[in-house]
């Protein structure tokens, strides 16, 4: 990631992957003389029209209170952006979907949001927070997909202890997944802006991250690494996260008969 201070050259930078790196460090250690040639093509385009896609499943009892479920769908500029963060947009949509398909409609709406634009200023996560700043203290959850769709091991959490005692019991759920870790904080870059405006518990998907360095932001993220079975896993256990907090009898994150 590379940001300039206002008024200093914009001097041209790169980074490597991480397998890459790994293997010049084995060189090295083996006393080799290494030479690189770096051919860089990126430049900074204007800006362009984009927009985020947004579906909801309406809720039965509460429609007006929120479980937003999503990630995004801009890719970086080499590879097709699979694992960063096409995955993590289609294990959102299917949520909806998944629920659609069992004709299970909650007390809360469920919205699911692909944002655009995460990777050039976080376009779409400033818009809905713009678009939607009336109605952010009716937000109970915002979820985001945004470390690839790998072996879920569970879900990190920023909220308080009432939301996370609610989240570990409706993780256990997952056993059979083996996706019942609750982490000390989790969130999301594009629901960062609205879930800081609105003080709005943000959770994110934790997965099995030991691949995902080798391939994040190269030509190799492409749709062949995804495993089939992972991502049914990741879509299952945010289903039962989303539809469970939706569906609660209280507000996520308040006591039973807390109003």
């Amino acid at each position: 990631m590379l940001t300039y201070r206002e008024g200093v050259p914009k001097i041209p930078a790169a980074a490597i992957s991480g397998e890459d790196a790994d293997r010049l460090t084995r060189m090295a250690a083996r006393g080799e003389r290494i030479r690189l040639k770096l051919t860089m093509g990126a430049e900074m385009l204007p800006d362009a029209d984009s927009a985020n896609v947004i579906a909801e499943i309406r809720g039965r009892e509460k429609p007006e209170e929120i479980v937003v479920v999503g990630g995004h769908f801009d890719s970086w500029d080499v590879g097709a952006g699979a694992t960063d963060d096409g995955g993590g947009a289609v294990a959102a949509w299917a949520v909806a979907r998944l629920l659609k398909k069992l004709d299970l409609r909650p007390r809360r709406t469920i919205r699911v949001v692909l944002f655009t634009n995460e990777e050039n200023g976080l376009r779409g996560g400033l818009d809905y927070r713009d678009r939607y700043r009336a109605d952010l203290s009716r937000h109970v959850l915002m979820l985001e997909s945004d470390a690839g769709v790998f072996a879920p091991v569970g879900f990190g959490l920023s909220a308080n202890e009432t939301a996370r005692a609610q989240v570990t019991a409706i993780a256990a759920l997952l056993v059979p997944i083996n996706a019942t870790h609750v982490a000390a904080s989790g969130g999301g870059a594009d629901i960062g802006p609205s879930a800081t405006a609105g003080r709005i518990p943000a959770m994110s998907l934790e997965v099995d991250g030991s691949k995902y360095f080798l391939i994040h932001h190269t030509e190799a993220d492409t749709v062949d690494k995804i495993d089939p079975s992972d991502l049914s896993k990741c879509v299952a256990a945010m289903t039962a996260m989303a539809y469970v907090v939706a569906d609660m009898p209280q507000r996520f994150g308040e006591s039973q008969g807390t109003h």
